[in-house]
Formats: structure tokens, sequence, C-alpha cells
């Protein structure tokens, strides 16, 4: 696996942009709407099309394409999809079951993320790596005529958010976890569809978007009973106070 790591940490940033944005509302219905968070404004802008930093980062890319594996690319082709699923198998993690509870509730919380970063992404505007004039990249996915522009990556958003509210779940497993959120932004990198930089505020993103939900009791009461069900599922006792969990992988 080809890693990277981030060079400033995202704490300080997160928690006050989580403070300006408020909280979030929910409906009656059975997923959360998260208020329309200014990621256009609250985010720095990317990089410039065709400009000397982007060029760098499309070199990078044409760099990991010209050493990624077979492992690596199958590995981050696999990660395209968005998932629960996808997410802890990436870990090396299997679902026995279907807990039904837990995967609505992140698949809530995926679409709240997609949402919150559109509008940063059609503001921005940035024109994906492999759409530069002789990219010379390979990707791993299909191109769509309507695929989204690249800052922020909608996916590290929803490896970031999946992430944080899984280690929260799943305390015994937050190194791991948080080795992942990584990995899942690297995977972009590695398909090249994404930008180090579009991971990067795609993080950020994230990390803003569990901040803000946090905030909200209705919320929290939902990720209890989640936490639960996903527990169970993966045979992680809850007992006086006590949180185990065997050997998953």
């Amino acid at each position: 696996m080809i890693r990277i790591s981030h060079g400033a940490s995202f704490a300080a940033l997160t928690l006050f942009l989580a403070v300006v944005i408020g909280t979030p509302a929910f409906a009656a219905a059975d997923c959360p709407i998260l208020e329309p968070i200014p990621f256009s404004i609250l985010l720095l802008p990317p990089p410039a099309n065709g400009g000397e930093e982007s060029m760098a980062e499309l070199h990078e890319l044409q760099l990991l394409e010209s050493l990624r594996t077979k492992d690596q690319a199958d590995h981050a082709a696999a990660d395209h999809k968005r998932s629960l699923e996808r997410f802890l198998a990436g870990m090396g993690i299997t679902l026995a079951g279907k807990p039904a509870i837990a995967m609505h509730f992140f698949d809530c919380v995926a679409e709240a993320a997609e949402k919150s970063v559109g509008d940063a992404k059609r503001q921005f505007n940035r024109t994906r790596p492999y759409k530069y004039a002789n990219s010379w990249l390979h990707i791993l996915k299909e191109v769509a005529d309507d695929d989204s522009p690249s800052y922020p990556s909608g996916h590290a958003t929803y490896g970031m958010v999946v992430g944080l509210l899984l280690a929260d779940m799943l305390p015994e497993r937050k190194t791991d976890i948080m080795k992942r959120i990584e990995d899942f932004g690297v995977s972009r990198l590695v398909s090249g569809v994404h930008f180090r930089s579009d991971v990067y505020a795609g993080d950020v993103a994230g990390a803003v978007i569990v901040a803000t939900f946090f905030k909200d009791e209705a919320f929290r009461e939902e990720f209890r009973k989640a936490r639960s069900d996903l527990r169970k599922a993966l045979g992680c006792p809850e007992a006086a106070g006590v949180e185990t969990c065997p050997p998953l992988r």
C-alpha cells in the first residue's frame, strides 16, 4: 500500500468550523438533514487549473501509476465503492450479517456527506487530473460524462466521516481505523482520479461534518443505536462498561 502522511493537524480548524456553522437539523424522515456547510468559503481554494502546483501534483500521480502493483491497483479500484462493508473489508473485516440499523445509519451519513461537498465542488470547479491534455494517466474507473469536479474529494470526505464514526463505535480498533481513513484517500491517488490536495480538503470537510453532527442530540441517539447494532454484528460485547472485540482479521 502506498501511504501519505498529513503535514498538519485538522483538529483546531475542525473545532473552529463546527462552531461557526452551527448545528444540523433533523426532519421527521429517517435520515438526518445536514444544514448547508459553506465549504466553498471555509476551505482554501485549490491550486489553479493548469498552474504550477497542479502540474506538480499531476506528475506525482504519474509517478504513483508507474509504481503501482496489481494488488495496489485492485485495492484502489475496490475502494471506488463507498459503503460500510467496503470500508471495513479494506481493513480485513467482514460483516457476518447485515446489521440493518447500522447500515442504514451509515447510508444516511454518506448521503449527507456527499450533498455537503457538492456545492463546493461546483464552486471551485477544479479539473480532474485525468482530464488534462496529455496526462497519460490510466485511471482505475470508468469515466462518466457527468463526473463531478475534483476539489474536494467526495470519497476522502466519505472516508473521514465513516472512519471517525467507526473509531468511536469500535475504540478497540481505532488505530487500524485511522490508518484506513488515510488508506481510503490514498486509493484516490493510486487510481489517478484526484490530486493530493483534493484528498486533504476532503479530510477537512469530513471532520467538520462529523463534528457538526455530534452537536445534535437526535443524531447522537441514532449513533448510539447504530453503534450497538454494529458491535453486536461484529461480536464485540459490552458489559459493565467494558468493551472487547474478538480478533476481527
